[in-house]
């Protein structure tokens, strides 16, 4: 199995972080000060952004959603995908949602590429800074945990 993409697997965000909505510049600054060189932001909707960023051999995918007209933004959605290399059969959906039982954190599913000549297995993790939460390392780790676990998981329920 192949990663295409990682979102934000191995970032770490600063220890101070602010409670509350973050914006597309904060998280943007963020992945710079951890060494990420940004390939692309734009905002996909009147309240979404889309982050995409380089580290290292890694491509990095941040969601911001529920902005705001200030884009003070309630959600943050790490993204990862992998080619499976494989059909999305009854046997690949049945390691998807054992995973999705077994693992509180991330959640998987399988999909096929937006050009239809790859499948994919994708792994989101959903973070709502909305309130008092921080967006901060330990969101982090767990996303890592949760990509890790899922790799594990895939290559033992062959």
């Amino acid at each position: 199995m192949r990663v295409l993409t990682v979102a934000a697997a191995s970032i770490v965000f600063a220890a101070a972080a602010e409670a509350g909505p973050v914006t597309p510049q904060q998280v943007e600054t963020v992945l710079q000060d951890h060494g990420a060189s940004l390939s692309s932001a734009q905002g996909i909707s009147d309240s979404a952004h889309l982050i995409k960023a380089e580290l290292d051999d890694l491509t990095v995918h941040v969601r911001l959603d529920e902005c705001d007209s200030s884009d003070r933004c309630g959600l943050v959605i790490l993204y990862n995908a992998f080619e499976t290399g494989e059909d999305i059969d009854e046997a690949t959906l049945q390691k998807t949602n054992t995973f999705n039982d077994r693992y509180p954190i991330g959640r998987a599913f399988a999909f096929a590429s937006e050009d239809g000549n790859t499948n994919l297995i994708g792994i989101d993790y959903v973070i709502d800074v909305s309130g008092e939460a921080t967006l901060d390392s330990a969101d982090l780790t767990r996303f890592e945990n949760a990509v890790d676990t899922y790799i594990r998981h895939w290559n033992t329920s062959r």
